[in-house]
């Protein structure tokens, strides 16, 4: 019960922007900008600011971000062999399934998850795990399409736009800028360290916002199966399989519970602009989101629940 009264609430707020774009609070302009701001400085500014004054030794822990990135790979490997076996309607959403799968919403969601219910030091820890899934989540992601591409030279060029994405990626640089700090010890000026706490402080409730707003009512795809089908692989064999293996290691449960919680997030939306410009299928990518948004509030407490009572 007290998981899920620390879990509810951010889903209360994302319903509240689902509410006020539908009675057209939120213009799609003001969502597109505010999606910018969050992205590019709220959320950056949050996790610099936790990650710099996080105990180093605590925060950065090499077994639990190769874990959670076997996690993904095994999960796309295995997505990858079903629709090879079994293809659905179109190379399309084949692509779109197999990203669907393994790539989750942590920027927004995830994160936000693991502070309302963990606080700081989870969020330290979510901070650096973060970074080593987004990286791996995004590389499967555009080899997802390339694979189902039809040409060579738009794979080679869709691979060379990723890695430029990822290395300009403000919350991967904002995670390993926090670490470096932490590691060497170093402190911002007084005045700087409050300016990024003030904008740190709207990161995470304009996210949730944002989140709601972007919520898809087009029509459900008609690869209702396969749908189905990427959400069990997403919310429950992801979030699962990492939890396992991280147990069998021996990792504490505080970050088993975040492991569990960042790979278990819904699928990100960026999967329907991707599936856009690769050629995916849009439909099913938004679906996808819909769908594993509204669910993973109960996910999330199954999981976090179960690793907190089988943990040590």
């Amino acid at each position: 019960m007290d998981v899920a009264l620390s879990i509810l609430p951010v889903f209360f707020v994302i319903f509240l922007g689902a509410g006020a774009k539908r009675v057209g609070f939120f213009p799609e302009a003001f969502i597109r900008e505010a999606n910018r701001l969050a992205f590019y400085v709220g959320v950056p500014a949050l996790l610099f600011i936790k990650l710099s004054h996080a105990p180093f030794r605590e925060t950065f822990d090499i077994t639990l971000a190769l874990i959670s990135c076997l996690s993904v790979f095994l999960v796309w490997l295995f997505s990858l062999l079903l629709v090879t076996v079994r293809a659905p309607s179109n190379a399309g959403a084949a692509a779109s399934f197999v990203q669907a799968s393994m790539h989750g919403n942590i920027g927004y969601i995830a994160l936000a998850v693991v502070y309302y219910v963990m606080g700081d030091r989870g969020l330290g820890i979510a901070g650096f795990l973060a970074a080593f899934i987004i990286l791996s989540q995004n590389t499967l992601s555009v080899l997802s399409f390339n694979i189902f591409s039809g040409t060579e030279s738009s794979a080679s060029a869709s691979f060379l736009n990723i890695v430029r994405a990822i290395c300009l990626n403000p919350i991967i640089i904002s995670c390993f800028a926090g670490l470096a700090f932490s590691f060497f010890g170093l402190d911002l000026p007084m005045v700087f360290h409050r300016f990024l706490e003030i904008l740190s402080s709207m990161a995470l409730p304009l996210a949730l916002l944002i989140i709601g707003a972007s919520l898809s009512r087009s029509r459900m795809s008609r690869n209702l199966t396969w749908l189905i089908v990427s959400l069990a692989l997403k919310l429950l064999l992801l979030p699962g399989l990492g939890s396992l293996l991280l147990y069998h290691a021996g990792a504490e449960t505080l970050s088993i519970t975040v492991a569990a919680i960042l790979l278990g997030a819904p699928t990100a939306t960026v999967s329907v602009i991707m599936s856009g410009e690769m050629n995916g299928d849009i439909t099913f990518a938004s679906s996808e989101v819909t769908l594993s948004t509204l669910l993973s509030g109960l996910t999330f407490c199954f999981w976090t629940y179960l690793v907190g009572t089988i943990g040590p």
